[in-house]
């Protein structure tokens, strides 16, 4: 492989592009099957269920291949990126998701781009032209008046949590990119979740015992097998690679179209009704993302 080209013709932007849109679409069955699986697991339980079921299966990996040493060389970084996307994402959009849509999940998520485009310039030194940044900045507003307008202009501590949700991911997808780099995407996410081991594992147990499940649904186990696999650990492998190769402002960029896969996925599997305003701010959020990337 050549210095910024891979094989086919493509470049080292096209084909992150390519694995994170591989990766986005992973990430957007999250918020509708973490609604299935709400059905009979509590969101603390949902939440270190996950994490440690990935962790467990991220230990295994480790061990076959010898890796094991790689997360004492690089703890900090993969506690960071931990804290973001195996504790604080799944945890604060489990509780959101007991008093909102997953729809509705999906368009504040939609700020994700956003925020990991800005962390991405401030933690790997991305510089942008001062136009990118305020069409950033009005993208954001977009978003921010959609929740209002919708809840009556009242935000709800639903919406203040996918906010949250939104911050934690976007730290942890920056500071794996950058670790990326230098290891590969299934080695950085493997060493986070056994990491976040001894507090997913005994926060499982205490979730369980605190309210165990009444009725275990098929459904809800399916989509807890989904997100513990899925949304946990093998999307982040191309969802990181894609972010190292493209660059994070970029290939963040493409999150922005899970938003439309979660709404329509939300439709399919919830039944969640999609309105116009749903479709009409996603889609002028799309196009001032994409005059932010045409003019950074």
């Amino acid at each position: 492989m050549k210095t910024g080209v891979v094989d086919r013709g493509l470049t080292s932007k096209q084909l992150g592009l390519l694995l994170g849109f591989v990766g986005v679409v992973c990430f957007s069955f999250t918020m509708p099957m973490t609604k299935l699986a709400l059905a009979s697991f509590n969101p603390w339980l949902l939440t270190f269920g996950r994490v440690s079921g990935a962790g467990l299966v991220s230990f295994a990996l480790l061990v076959r291949q010898g890796r094991l040493h790689l997360i004492k060389r690089h703890f900090r970084t993969l506690a960071g990126i931990s804290l973001g996307v195996a504790l604080g994402f799944p945890l604060l959009t489990s509780l959101a998701l007991h008093t909102t849509s997953s729809s509705h999940a999906g368009i504040v998520l939609a700020l994700l781009p956003l925020i990991t485009a800005i962390l991405g310039a401030v933690i790997n030194r991305e510089s942008h032209r001062t136009a990118f940044w305020i069409v950033s900045a009005s993208g954001c507003l977009t978003v921010l008046a959609y929740v209002m307008l919708r809840d009556q202009v009242r935000l709800q501590a639903a919406d203040l949590l996918l906010l949250g949700a939104a911050l934690s991911a976007a730290v942890g997808y920056t500071l794996g990119a950058k670790l990326t780099r230098s290891l590969s995407g299934l080695d950085v996410i493997c060493g986070a979740l056994v990491v976040m081991l001894p507090v997913s594992l005994p926060a499982t147990a205490v979730s369980w015992v605190y309210q165990p499940p009444v009725v275990i649904h098929d459904s809800a186990v399916i989509a807890m097998i989904y997100v513990t696999l899925l949304s946990q650990l093998f999307g982040f492998v191309p969802w990181y690679k894609g972010l190292a190769l493209g660059g994070v402002a970029l290939v963040s960029q493409v999150q922005l179209l899970q938003t439309f896969l979660t709404l329509t996925f939300s439709a399919w599997l919830l039944g969640e009704t999609i309105g116009w305003l749903e479709y009409g701010v996603a889609v002028l959020v799309i196009v001032q993302i994409y005059i932010a990337k045409r003019v950074g």
